[in-house]
């Protein structure tokens, strides 16, 4: 049996940018890499995908996956491997003596003490920098926020939107964060991120063009001539966090989809119909894996292949309890989970039953609800908009 020295050998030793470059293709992003992820990815010939991150701290994560840490648990994942089977995989155990065994362990954990010192001061001033901004911007009435929302539903939902802003000269940073160079500034739609505490923990911005087709911004890849970047961008504290469109104190049903655009979608056509929900809360999970959560492993997917011809492994639909994930009140009786059907059905599917697994509670309902056949929400209420 490995020790916990061995262990962190092992990690220390491979890259996980380099483990990851044997099955995508990844490109400097800051101080470390972006690229479609190895684990979920369909769109692996994208130049543009950037749902896998490898970080400077030889980390990495996955949107999607809603997963994410060192190269071990990489490999386990793509390779759907045991903890053991992924070590032999990497090539096993170095042999090294103790005498530099000790001293780089002494090294390793003054630098892991050092990171998270850092990472926790980084994530505060964040957060304090986020909430100003949330203050300065304004409600969105009368605001391109507003008018973006109506260019892509038609209308606005009767419920409101007290908790969205608009922010008139928003800076969109090339690496997300100050301290890099500003590639656009412009109006943007903001929305505040609460995490599993109940705490502000970061920003979901949007980016407003309304002279294009769906009305967000195409700002020009700098590094990918041809490619744009996303309109889209979260900075703060992500996961287990949510966004409350439609809050209540106590709702007894409660809705949750990936998007603004796809859940409010929802509720304006319930809103049509003349459907009472005056007791239900809609939310948006900012994304499909922090929809689900964590999986405890992967699983082969039933049709897609790799580049290579080999079967790609997705997240599977069991919960890894231990990682943070959205809090559903107690109070909610009946959960209603949005299926876009415009994805990759079978990552869907798992996402939504790994997420039904972990929120299921005695004297709760839980359920999924799917978009038509190749069709979004918001796709679906733009043609009932067409036809009134």
């Amino acid at each position: 049996m490995l020790t916990a020295q061995q262990i962190d050998e092992i990690r220390d030793r491979y890259p996980v940018a380099e483990v990851a470059a044997k099955w995508v293709r990844l490109r400097r992003h800051g101080k470390g890499y972006v690229g479609p992820c190895p684990i979920c990815s369909s769109d692996r010939g994208k130049k543009s995908a950037t749902k896998f991150q490898v970080f400077s701290d030889n980390r990495w994560a996955c949107a999607v996956c809603a997963d994410g840490g060192d190269v071990i648990r990489l490999v386990q994942l793509v390779e759907g491997k045991t903890f053991p089977e992924a070590i032999d995989w990497l090539g096993g155990a170095p042999v090294v003596d103790a005498a530099t065994r000790a001293a780089a362990d002494d090294a390793r954990e003054q630098k892991r003490a050092a990171r998270e010192r850092q990472a926790a001061e980084y994530r505060e001033s964040e957060r304090r920098r986020l909430w100003n901004y949330l203050c300065k911007a304004a409600p969105i009435g009368g605001t391109p926020a507003e008018r973006y929302l109506v260019k892509r539903l038609g209308r606005l939902p009767r419920a409101g939107l007290g908790r969205l802003r608009c922010w008139l000269d928003a800076p969109y940073y090339a690496d997300g964060g100050e301290g890099h160079t500003i590639l656009h500034r412009g109006p943007a739609m903001l929305a505040p991120i609460i995490g599993p505490s109940g705490r502000f923990t970061g920003l979901h911005f949007t980016f407003i063009d309304l002279a294009t087709p769906k009305g967000k911004v195409l700002i020009p890849d700098p590094e990918e001539p041809g490619e744009f970047l996303n309109a889209k961008k979260f900075r703060g504290s992500v996961a287990g966090g949510h966004i409350e469109l439609v809050s209540i104190k106590e709702p007894r049903r409660l809705v949750i989809g990936e998007g603004i655009e796809k859940t409010l979608a929802v509720l304006i056509n319930l809103e049509a119909r003349a459907i009472d929900i005056a007791d239900t809360a809609f939310w948006t999970s900012l994304d499909l894996g922090n929809m689900g959560g964590r999986a405890v492993d992967s699983v082969p997917h039933p049709s897609d292949k790799d580049a290579r011809g080999r079967t790609r492994r997705v997240p599977s639909p069991e919960p890894d309890l231990s990682a943070p994930a959205i809090v559903i009140p107690d109070s909610v009786v009946e959960l209603v989970l949005l299926g876009d059907s415009t994805s990759d059905r079978f990552l869907t599917e798992t996402t939504l039953e790994r997420a039904a697994a972990r929120y299921a509670r005695r004297g709760r309902k839980v359920r999924f609800v799917w978009s038509p056949a190749g069709k979004d929400f918001d796709d679906v209420l733009q043609v009932e908009n067409a036809r009134d």
